[in-house]
């Protein structure tokens, strides 16, 4: 069952006529909504019988003291996909580049804008380096779409190349969208963020996300930051009116006070995903090293394994569909530890099955 993206629970229940699902296809928070965004979202429902407000002052500003930002700096909307659609309407690109495998909206977005789109394809194992740099010297582009962490690859660029690709791109007058969607996952969010060094790069567009930091996929809630403020309003006025709904708005204010949630969150990742990790590559399979809340891995002669984990009732995010990938390899939410431990009992069967019960259980740590 391959889906455009992960996260179709909808799909899932109606072929299995159950509602009981492990989705470890989107990596969204498995601690569920804060407690303050559910009493947020419910104080704010007799608003609902107003108009939200167009220029989303609340939440701006509160985004902005969260980011040490100027509010002008700001631009809310629809989930973060919405800024990105919203964004490439406005600035209209004519040549573009984007290393792949990576997000697929990106191109998307930008062909529907009839830009001329060039997937610079990285070799395995999918890491940029500083020969990127010499694509970009060409001349050719004036758009470069960038992923830190990189989805579905987990791979963290390093500040020191990041840093002169921006530098370069100053010079070359290439404009940059650089997506952090999941940089607040990684256990480096402040080092490995430009968002506190935006203002030394006007040619910058930090595209941000609550979705899966807060678990509120449902609720559709992204932002970007950019230091040209002229652009921030151009981006801004682009698309629909009120871009970000009542609800939405007051959750995302109160999710950005709980720093207690935050933390706890953080803490969890830093040994879930090791976990994972090493689980998965007792299995036999190659995996990346995890830098966000999902781990990345290729399961040679697996062509099928999110269908063959559908009688366990568990959704796994085939990335057959990413430009540069095929159908082996995989994306792999990180959950609490019963669920990792569910879904690796349910592939070691999988794996068993395939190799003929060579699978050595001694070797396996969990």
């Amino acid at each position: 069952m391959k889906s455009i993206h992960g996260g179709d629970i909808y799909t899932a229940k109606e072929r299995l006529h159950s509602d009981q699902l492990l989705d470890f296809s989107a990596n969204i928070n498995p601690f569920g909504v804060p407690d303050c965004v559910q009493s947020a979202i419910c104080a704010a429902i007799p608003q609902l019988s107003h108009y939200p407000d167009p220029n989303q002052t609340m939440l701006t500003n509160a985004l902005a003291a969260y980011h040490h930002v100027q509010s002008q700096q700001i631009i809310c909307g629809n989930g973060g996909a919405d800024v990105l659609f919203r964004t490439v309407q406005a600035i209209h690109p004519k040549h573009v580049v984007i290393p792949v495998p990576t997000f697929s909206e990106y191109g998307k977005a930008l062909e529907e804008n009839g830009c001329s789109v060039t997937y610079w394809k990285m070799p395995e194992p999918f890491v940029l380096t500083e020969s990127f740099l010499t694509e970009l010297q060409t001349g050719k582009y004036d758009f470069l779409v960038l992923c830190n962490p990189n989805n579905p690859t987990g791979s963290l660029l390093s500040t020191s190349l990041l840093q002169k690709i921006l530098t370069l791109t100053v010079q070359k007058k290439i404009f940059v969208l650089l997506d952090e969607c999941c940089c607040d996952m990684t256990e480096t969010a402040l080092q490995s963020s430009m968002i506190a060094t935006c203002n030394d790069y006007p040619n910058l567009f930090i595209l941000k996300s609550m979705t899966k930091r807060y678990a509120i996929p449902g609720l559709r809630l992204g932002y970007g930051i950019c230091a040209n403020t002229a652009l921030a309003e151009q981006i801004r006025q682009t698309g629909q009116p009120w871009s970000v709904n009542t609800l939405a708005s007051v959750a995302g204010c109160a999710a950005l006070q709980d720093i207690a949630y935050q933390q706890q969150f953080q803490q969890f990742l830093q040994t879930e995903r090791w976990f994972l990790y090493h689980a998965l590559q007792e299995l036999g399979f190659t995996v990346w090293e995890p830098a966000a809340n999902f781990v990345f891995f290729h399961a040679k002669q697996f062509y099928d394994l999110e269908n063959e984990l559908l009688p366990y009732h568990i959704l796994l995010r085939n990335c057959g569909n990413y430009r540069g990938l095929d159908d082996t390899y995989y994306r792999v939410a990180v959950r609490k530890r019963e669920e990792n431990i569910f879904l690796l009992q349910c592939l070691k069967e999988i794996v068993q099955k395939k190799s003929g019960g060579n699978l050595c259980e001694q070797n396996l740590s969990w």
